[in-house]
């Protein structure tokens, strides 16, 4: 539903809180400081985000995102009636875990409180959201922690864009999936996925992967699964299934196969020689 002025949000005391804003015609923002910081990715739409006394206004479209520490003085004013997705969170949950507030210092220490990170991250933000908003919805077990998950890999995978992601050229997305890759290669991931994630066709994408990492999407998945699954083997903690599931591979004889191609003899054989 459309609303016409700020809408109100509580965090509660695990520190996280999810919401929306769709702005009406006519919507209206006083300057203001909350007690919590924000980001806010706007969806749809355009605003200008201005800090009174502080930082020159900056116009953000969508895919943008703007970050907003705790007291900061700041005004939100439409240009395009948008929608706007807000993880809120206090002080005391940056201060649970150091790498938090690091990657939370980084985002907001440069000359611009607003991000263009592109629509690979966008849609790694949505799913994340989407996520935090059904766990704050609900009441499961282990809800709060859950929350606190997916706000921390929102700011962990935002802080950890160079610079240069702000732009929104071919190679930086592809860049970015090939980053999101390397960090995730155990879920399920294809090059349909791939290629959505950085919104291009699949020959397009297919051949800048290429340029990008030096190999195919396949070849760069399967040894990013297979250097992990033998680094598991290696350590001696996990049987071959084990390390197969935990590397991404729900087919234990196609893992075989792979792994007998890449390491020369068949999984068990190789971890009892090394």
């Amino acid at each position: 539903m459309p609303v016409f002025r700020p809408i109100p949000v509580t965090v509660p005391a695990h520190g996280v809180a999810f919401a929306e804003s769709m702005h009406g015609p006519g919507f209206r923002m006083a300057a203001r400081a909350d007690g919590f910081h924000k980001l806010i990715y706007v969806l749809h739409g355009r605003v200008t985000y201005a800090e009174p006394g502080g930082r020159a206004p900056v116009q953000a479209p969508a895919g943008s995102v703007l970050c907003v520490p705790a007291g900061t003085r700041h005004q939100l004013t439409d240009a395009a009636p948008p929608t706007l997705l807000l993880l809120c969170f206090s002080r005391g949950f940056l201060r649970r875990e150091p790498g938090l507030a690091a990657a939370w210092n980084r985002l907001t220490a440069g000359p611009s409180a607003c991000f263009r990170p592109g629509p690979a991250w966008g849609q790694r933000f949505g799913g994340l959201w989407r996520a935090g908003l059904v766990e704050q919805s609900g009441d499961l077990v282990g809800r709060d922690a859950a929350l606190g998950a997916a706000a921390a890999n929102i700011l962990v995978s935002l802080a950890r864009l160079p610079a240069s992601a702000a732009t929104d050229q071919a190679r930086r997305r592809v860049e970015a999936v090939a980053r999101d890759l390397a960090e995730t290669f155990y879920e399920s991931w294809s090059l349909e996925r791939a290629c959505a994630r950085a919104g291009m066709s699949r020959r397009h994408f297919s051949q800048l992967f290429r340029t990008v990492t030096g190999r195919t999407f396949l070849e760069e998945l399967t040894e990013r699964r297979l250097a992990h699954a033998a680094q598991l083997l290696r350590a001696g903690r996990h049987s071959v299934l084990g390390a197969a599931f935990s590397s991404g591979y729900g087919d234990l004889s196609h893992f075989y196969r792979l792994f007998r191609a890449r390491f020369g003899r068949p999984p068990g054989a190789w971890a009892a020689e090394t």
